[in-house]
């Protein structure tokens, strides 16, 4: 039976892996409620994720963080009259429209931020058990009657950015294997794998006969080109050069990924590409670990651990040995057990 809202609104603004984390019970939001308006609010530079989508009928965009454009924002959603109201980020700015917007039904998301705290500070596990972003997504639009469906939902992708991706990932000469990609870029430098590391492992892979690319964003750009030149044979250097969704196109062509804890880990995994992904300053307490079977997490278990949220703080020693203990030749060995592993998709 469909659900009773006639218009939804689901505030999310950041960060991009968060995002494709949420396209899912997006999906999972328009099958249970065919019929109905269903808008998302998030931050402009993401809105690119929605291009083409069957699933929203409309993507709000906030461009600043000042108060001016929060007013505004907030005047235009009053006029929507939603049916239900679904805060799936509760942030300060999301919390502020959340508690003056009207509707019959308002939901919120809980990120046990108590536990995370309690972990961080005092080095104290409140968690009961490990649940992951996207299952606290799953319980979170249960509350709408949003039924959890079994079998993974992937990334919808346009055919103009397969096309795209087409173009800039030329196929695989016969029997050769599928490139790997690599992601050395990260928001915050206390999550970023050291470059050396990446271009020793980049060489071990090579050595082995896989073709390598590198993926990333704008600001990616200098540091992956200054990667790619120490590396032989060259990887095919496409940062900067793809869009969202292209870049997942891309990503899905790939036999794997090796990343940071950054959001091309959740891109790649959107589209059933595995990771060996790296996490320093985070824990698998906070719900961002891979998710896909053949995808791998590598750690070093210290003390100090987890030390920030979000990778935003200083490594409090100013060594990043959670990071720089790992070595290219771990990274290597488990990225070639994950290649010898047999696909099996969902």
């Amino acid at each position: 039976m469909p659900l009773p809202y006639a218009k939804i609104l689901v505030i999310r603004f950041s960060s991009l892996g968060d995002i494709v984390l949420l396209v899912p019970e997006l999906i999972r939001l328009r099958r249970a409620a065919p019929d109905a308006v269903i808008h998302l609010l998030t931050r402009a530079r993401w809105a690119e994720l929605f291009a083409e989508n069957t699933y929203l009928d409309e993507v709000l965009t906030i461009d600043g963080r000042g108060p001016g454009e929060l007013a505004r924002i907030r005047c235009r959603l009053a006029r929507e009259r939603y049916d239900a109201v679904v805060d799936a980020h509760g942030v300060l700015r999301s919390l502020a429209l959340y508690h003056s917007l009207r509707a019959p039904r308002k939901i919120m998301i809980d990120k046990n931020e108590i536990a995370k705290f309690a972990l961080i500070a005092g080095k104290t596990n409140l968690y009961r058990g490990v649940v992951p972003h996207t299952e606290r997504y799953a319980r979170l639009f249960a509350k709408l009657g949003v039924p959890a469906a079994g079998g993974r939902v992937d990334l919808p992708l346009p055919a103009s950015a397969r096309a795209a991706a087409a173009d800039a990932v030329p196929p695989s000469a016969p029997g050769a294997p599928e490139p790997v990609a690599f992601a050395p870029g990260a928001r915050w430098e206390t999550k970023r794998w050291p470059r050396e590391s990446y271009i020793e492992l980049m060489r071990l892979a090579a050595g082995r006969g896989y073709s390598t690319i590198l993926i990333g964003g704008s600001a990616d750009v200098e540091t992956n080109a200054g990667i790619a030149a120490e590396v032989s044979p060259a990887p095919l250097d496409l940062t900067g050069r793809l869009s969202i969704l292209e870049s997942a196109a891309a990503l899905e062509r790939c036999a794997a990924l090796v990343t940071n804890d950054s959001a091309p880990l959740h891109l790649a995994e959107s589209v059933g590409t595995p990771v060996v992904a790296f996490y320093g300053p985070t824990v698998r307490e906070f719900g961002y670990f891979p998710r896909l079977p053949r995808s791998v997490a590598l750690e070093t278990e210290l003390r100090c651990r987890p030390c920030s949220r979000n990778g935003a703080r200083r490594c409090p020693y100013g060594t990043k040995e959670c990071l720089t203990a790992i070595s290219p030749r771990r990274a290597m060995d488990a990225l070639a057990a994950l290649l010898a592993e047999p696909e099996v998709r969902a």
